[in-house]
């Protein structure tokens, strides 16, 4: 009983450990409001977390996945392009541990957000039996989901600063109109 109880207690600090991890990353990630920040927390933490070379591929303009730069410059070994790619138009975990190309060294997960997929995740861990364990496995899902969230609420932030940038200047081109129509319209009705 007693060795029941002091595994049930190692097991307890685990899971509050764990719990504790992912609510400084989600503390960290929303207070964010830039991608490379987001990008450079997700990926400081998940490493750490998981002992692992992490990965966060984005969206460019024509929907397609970009490689990161930290990827080109550090020549990151073994990472697919091509696997982040089907992961990202499937929605599903693609290459370690899945069904789809599980002899791949790199786990790729898609970022779901709740309006659409920002992106993919893609770790490479030190100790490939790390994320076969179901509770590390869904805490990088959490992971994810966290990365996710944070990517289209900044997203989001920049649409705000561009409609209200847009909006100013639409209001400042009514008014410089209204003036220079004013301006012309004085002088042209005394020559009349």
């Amino acid at each position: 009983i007693t060795a029941g109880l002091r595994y049930q207690a190692r097991v307890a600090t685990r899971r509050e450990a764990r719990s504790h991890v992912l609510y400084e990353v989600a503390r960290d990630l929303s207070q964010l409001l830039l991608t490379d920040d987001v990008m450079h927390t997700a990926t400081q933490a998940i490493s750490r977390e998981f002992k692992a070379r992490v990965l966060i591929l984005l969206l460019d303009r024509s929907e397609r996945l970009q490689a990161p730069e930290q990827a080109l410059q550090q020549a990151e070994p073994g990472w697919d392009i091509g696997t982040a790619q089907w992961a990202l138009d499937h929605n599903q975990a693609a290459g370690l541990g899945t069904d789809t190309l599980p002899g791949s060294a790199w786990l790729y997960l898609p970022l779901k957000a709740t309006v659409r997929t920002r992106g993919v995740l893609a770790i490479q861990p030190s100790d490939k039996r790390m994320l076969m364990v179901p509770e590390q496995r869904q805490q990088l899902d959490t992971f994810a989901a966290l990365v996710a969230m944070a990517l289209e609420r900044v997203h989001f932030v920049d649409v705000a600063q561009e409609a209200t940038v847009h909006i100013e200047s639409e209001r400042l081109r009514n008014s410089l109109l209204a003036a220079l129509s004013h301006d012309l319209r004085t002088p042209l009705s005394v020559l009349v």
